[in-house]
């Protein structure tokens, strides 16, 4: 899906002049501060990140935020559950029983921000369980279907349940497309920090490139296990392939060329059980190796780094599950103690 370019007159000016005066305020905002540009493609899960120096470093989300993230989970599971039946009827796979394609005409006439009950709760859990919806999910590399539906699917039943009150790691499974700016700031040691996570997508991208002078590190995230799946704004690219051409545009970016640099490879979890069905080779043609997670993994790794091979960055990489908080617990501890290293080193503190 593309996007356009906006003008006076266009509905998309007036966001604009927002995103603007937020980018203002992250210039002043960040001079005094170690600062962390965390930017990578959409659905990389670097705002999955963002989320997690909230749980860890602050007070995790307020009531409001809870609620917020409640009709978003909602949204997810009706929007991605009804992509999939649309492509079971597209694609010509097992028809669904009569009595699935009912519930599922009930179903998607909801909005999310109306809540679920127990009654809806187990309609959706038989239309998941449905032979011909399962296919679909185990397809879902050709339908931008996240593989964190099954996540939200698999319990069904409790967050059908009256009382149900999203839990950390769910919101930190949910899917929010980041537009705009976000801020998370945060103090460790005495030392102040602020992380600024910046829209993925490349509509969002353009607005910001060359927005930050002060940056003391990008925290560049991409996902490992989309290797097999196409952009949602552009059907022909593969969606390793634009993480690695965006990786290149910024190590190599003059706004960064005194900053630090940090490549998360993640999504490791989804990586290890997508290895063994599916070669590298639909990424990568030439990979010779096995489709195991120890060479597989050390491949990416490796082609990543050439595409900053010519730069003077010395580039740490670090494999990531987002959604893990002890594992984004261990990895930003050591990414924070290289920072402090590099800024004293070179004087900046």
């Amino acid at each position: 899906m593309g996007c356009l370019s906006s003008s006076e007159k266009d509905p998309e000016n007036s966001q604009n002049k927002k995103i603007n005066k937020k980018l203002k305020q992250v210039e002043n905002d960040i001079s005094n501060n170690i600062n962390l540009l965390l930017i990578g493609p959409g659905d990389s899960g670097k705002s999955t990140i963002e989320r997690q120096m909230r749980i860890i470093h602050c007070d995790g989300f307020s009531k409001k935020e809870i609620q917020k993230y409640k009709a978003v989970i909602y949204n997810n599971i009706l929007d991605n559950l009804k992509i999939l039946v649309e492509m079971i009827k597209r694609l010509n796979f097992d028809d669904l029983p009569k009595e699935i394609e009912k519930m599922t005409e009930e179903i998607f006439l909801l909005n999310g921000e109306m809540g679920f009950d127990t009654e809806i709760g187990d309609k959706i859990e038989q239309i998941w369980k449905s032979p011909s919806v399962q296919k679909a999910f185990d397809k879902r590399a050709q339908f931008h279907v996240p593989d964190t539906l099954s996540y939200y699917l698999d319990k069904i039943v409790d967050i059908s349940e009256p009382d149900y009150q999203p839990s950390q790691d769910d919101i930190l499974h949910c899917r929010v497309r980041t537009t705009g700016i976000t801020q998370t700031k945060f103090t460790i040691s005495g030392q102040n920090f602020t992380i600024v996570d910046v829209g993925g997508q490349r509509c969002e991208r353009r607005k910001w490139i060359n927005c930050f002078e002060n940056i003391t590190a990008v925290i560049f995230v991409a996902s490992m296990s989309e290797y097999n799946q196409q952009l949602f704004e552009d059907e022909e690219m593969n969606r390793m392939h634009e993480s690695l051409l965006l990786f290149e545009e910024i190590t190599s970016s003059r706004w960064f060329r005194e900053s630090s640099f940090i490549l998360f490879l993640n999504k490791v979890d989804l990586f290890k059980k997508k290895i063994k069905k599916h070669k590298l080779k639909i990424c990568f043609p030439k990979y010779k190796g096995k489709n195991n997670f120890e060479q597989a993994s050390e491949y990416i790794k490796s082609k990543f780094l050439e595409k900053a091979k010519d730069q003077d960055h010395k580039i740490y990489t670090h494999f990531t599950c987002a959604t893990d908080t002890t594992n984004v617990r261990f990895v930003f501890d050591a990414v924070k103690d290289i920072i402090l290293q590099n800024i004293t080193e070179f004087g900046m503190l």
